[in-house]
């Protein structure tokens, strides 16, 4: 099949949902499908074993994001595509859906959350709110990556044609390779680990509040990541006092990623949204267990009491009595439990779901 990811910006180092594009590129050509992925930005050199193309990014303060069809229209007419796999409702899905008829291929929308969310941007700006909307009543089908990205679909398109749940997926070997300790890292103590995008919907803030109220006095906690809220949570260490416990290292890739995540004690996931976590599935991978939230979003990866310690997001105090507890389970049944469970969720296996997803969608199309 020909297939094109249809995406915002794409810098496939960076996480999220960005990576999910790469690794899914990437496993679609190793199954013998032509992938190709077009992104906003400008053009760029690309290690990558797959075509991407670019479409510029709209100078106007107010434009339409439909007009950014344009881009997809003209990219299949060189290629002649049999699927779309769109990601996010605004700018890419409702601009595709619009030109879905024209271009006569199923589009499939792929929802990462970030567009639903509670707090999402768009929710605050009623004309992009209703093309969001638009977007999932009116695609082929509709790929949520967890059981809280699927409530958060019905809500928008109660009556949507198809909704299929497909999670993301996980390198595991590759994270297990062998790692050598950061050169600029020499802490000796164990650690608690967060890591990602330092924002909002993390949560950062109540681990550093829960970390400053318990008795963990030989554990430090590392902050791995970077984003908005880096500063004030840097405050927030410093007026509790708490700078030579809890450690900044910035975003981190490859190796030193893949040290801090083998050697951390446990992670730490006190989000108060999520899509399909990748670091979730990265602790699952390397062995580790997890305190994380009680969102729907980690229902699969996390169990409580047998894999994590799940406690309700915003909750400092519970989550403190949980890093407690947790330190005193036995981490390595608990490891190994989440080792077990990253066995469900390799790139090949989510790549082959969404080929049969494609595939009937086309059979169905053709009568």
């Amino acid at each position: 099949m020909r297939i094109c990811l249809f995406t915002p910006v794409f810098l496939p180092d960076v996480g999220g949902t960005e990576v999910v594009t790469d690794a899914l590129a990437r496993h679609l050509r190793i199954a013998g499908h032509d992938a190709h992925v077009l992104a906003m930005g400008r053009p760029a050199e690309l290690d990558v074993p797959y075509p991407v193309h670019w479409y510029a990014k709209p100078r106007a303060p107010h434009w339409f994001p439909e007009r950014i069809g344009a881009a997809l229209a003209g990219l299949h007419e060189q290629v002649r595509f049999d699927a779309i796999l769109v990601n996010y409702g605004v700018p890419t899905g409702y601009a595709a859906v619009r030109r879905r008829e024209a271009l006569g291929v199923p589009v499939i929308l792929v929802s990462h959350g970030g567009d639903l969310f509670r707090d999402a941007p768009c929710r605050k700006r009623p004309h992009l709110w209703r093309r969001v909307g638009h977007a999932y009543r009116n695609a082929d089908a509709v790929v949520a990556i967890s059981r809280y990205v699927e409530s958060l679909i019905r809500e928008v398109a109660p009556s949507v044609t198809r909704l299929e749940r497909i999670g993301n997926g996980i390198d595991a070997d590759a994270l297990r390779a062998a790692a050598l300790r950061p050169r600029d890292f020499p802490g000796r103590r164990p650690f608690a680990l967060c890591l990602g995008n330092l924002g909002r919907q993390k949560g950062f803030e109540h681990a550093v509040a829960a970390f400053a109220g318990t008795p963990l006095e030989g554990m430090d906690l590392l902050i791995v990541g970077d984003g908005p809220r880096r500063a004030a949570l840097r405050q927030q260490v410093a007026s509790l006092g708490l700078n030579d416990r809890v450690h900044f290292l910035g975003r981190r890739t490859g190796n030193d990623k893949r040290w801090f995540l083998q050697h951390c004690t446990f992670g730490l996931m006190p989000s108060l949204e999520e899509g399909h976590p990748i670091v979730g599935l990265e602790f699952l991978a390397v062995g580790k267990p997890v305190i994380c939230t009680t969102n729907a979003a980690f229902d699969d990866l996390f169990e409580h009491e047998v894999n994590a310690l799940r406690v309700e997001a915003q909750r400092p105090v519970a989550l403190g009595r949980a890093m407690v507890r947790m330190a005193a389970s036995d981490l390595d049944a608990m490891g190994s439990r989440s080792a077990q469970r990253a066995d469900r969720f390799t790139w090949s296996a989510v790549a082959a779901r969404y080929v049969a997803l494609m595939q009937s969608l086309a059979t169905e199309a053709g009568g």
